[in-house]
């Protein structure tokens, strides 16, 4: 009977993880601001707590924010210096007055392991966990941006892993607890648009709205133009592609180019017949966030690739893939010649990624499922009901 007893405890506390302390720099909404918003859904209270203005403002007409000064540039790649300190201090007055049950650390790098210590010491019936979308174990991340982030995995009671490959990483640093956290779409801005609300000058044969990377994916793009398919081509970094290009790289008619942000990218993915998706290799990425957005918007997916993806997705049923140019450029023909095939894998993929809870709500229902999984046991094993 006592130990029946302790169990409905135990169930009852499930829902008793409530106030959460968001930490991230809050650039880009379908980050921590969609992650706060799906959690504030679930009935918590979500306080933000983000370090964009100390940093870095928005100018109009750029979709990305400029540093204050070449100073602020330097303190956050240091890691060090009066900004980055007062910021180390704000996190310690903001949890002192809002006392917090869970503080998540959202792609953090500026904060201290001393200061994860002493929030430790300040709170220590709070919940730490630690999530990275971005891959700090990669031989191609910078080291000394992710010192913070690395040195402080021991002192997390939870780690919530991007890609199934960094579990095992974080166990390496010292993390006891980790679970994977996949990415996902968000169903009030990842959805099909009317053709006639899109502009003409997103509508073409092919997409490719993501960064760019030194991965082939130019020879691949080049491929595609030179077949004679009209591409669109949206997304970051893509200027550091430039001096690579050949004098006759069709590619070079597209520049310049930016990303595709907000409606824009709704309408980038929507507007093409077919979406294209790579996968960053410098993250050893075996999926994307796109692999979720595309299919959420009605459109037909071809991606580069990964056993991870063809255990998601049923191939040539609800996404078509690739391995190289040649079966990139013969299944972009089939999709292409064929309205009907484009329009089934378009729509079996839809019911796939909401079927699997591939949407930011599901994703985090997952998330506070596992904290309080861990609260319980916390407190059951403090109690004697856990052994």
């Amino acid at each position: 009977m006592k130990q029946m007893s302790g169990s409905l405890e135990i169930q009852n506390n499930i829902q008793s993880v409530h106030r959460i302390l968001l930490l991230g720099d809050f650039i880009w909404p379908w980050y921590q601001e969609a992650c706060a918003i799906a959690l504030e859904k679930q009935g918590c209270e979500v306080e933000r707590f983000g370090w964009l203005d100390d940093f870095k403002y928005w100018k109009p007409g750029y979709t990305e924010p400029f540093y204050h000064s070449l100073f602020h540039r330097i303190q956050f790649r240091l890691l060090s210096g009066p900004v980055v300190w007062k910021v180390n201090r704000r996190l310690v007055a903001v949890c002192e007055h809002f006392k917090p049950d869970i503080v998540w650390f959202y792609n953090v790098q500026i904060i201290s392991p001393n200061t994860v210590k002493k929030l430790q010491q300040l709170l220590p019936d709070t919940i730490f966990c630690q999530y990275a979308n971005d891959n700090p174990f990669s031989e191609s991340a910078i080291r000394g941006l992710w010192r913070n982030f690395l040195a402080s995995i021991p002192y997390f009671d939870i780690h919530f892993s991007y890609r199934q490959t960094n579990i095992v990483e974080y166990r390496k640093y010292g993390a006891k607890n980790v679970h994977l956290l996949r990415s996902y779409f968000i169903p009030d801005s990842d959805y099909q648009e009317l053709a006639e609300n899109i502009p003409d000058k997103f509508k073409c044969d092919v997409v490719f709205a993501g960064h760019y990377e030194e991965d082939g994916r130019i020879e691949l793009l080049e491929a595609i133009l030179n077949a004679g398919y009209g591409l669109r081509l949206y997304g970051g970094g893509w200027d550091r592609a430039l001096p690579k290009l050949s004098a006759t790289s069709p590619l070079r008619a597209m520049y310049p180019v930016s990303p595709a942000t907000g409606d824009n990218y709704r309408y980038a993915v929507c507007g093409a017949k077919v979406a294209l998706c790579f996968l960053s290799t410098l993250n050893h990425d075996t999926y994307t966030r796109r692999n979720f957005q595309i299919p959420a918007m009605k459109t037909a997916m071809l991606s580069q690739y990964t056993d991870d993806l063809a255990a998601l997705f049923k191939s040539d049923e609800e996404a078509m893939f690739f391995r190289d140019k040649n079966e990139l450029l013969n299944k972009l023909k089939l999709l292409i010649d064929n309205q009907e095939l484009r329009g089934s894998v378009a729509k079996a993929a839809y019911s796939r990624v909401y079927a699997d809870g591939h949407d930011v709500d599901s994703r985090m229902k997952y998330w506070i499922t596992e904290v309080n999984k861990h609260n319980q046991f916390t407190k059951g094993k403090m109690n004697g009901q856990i052994k």
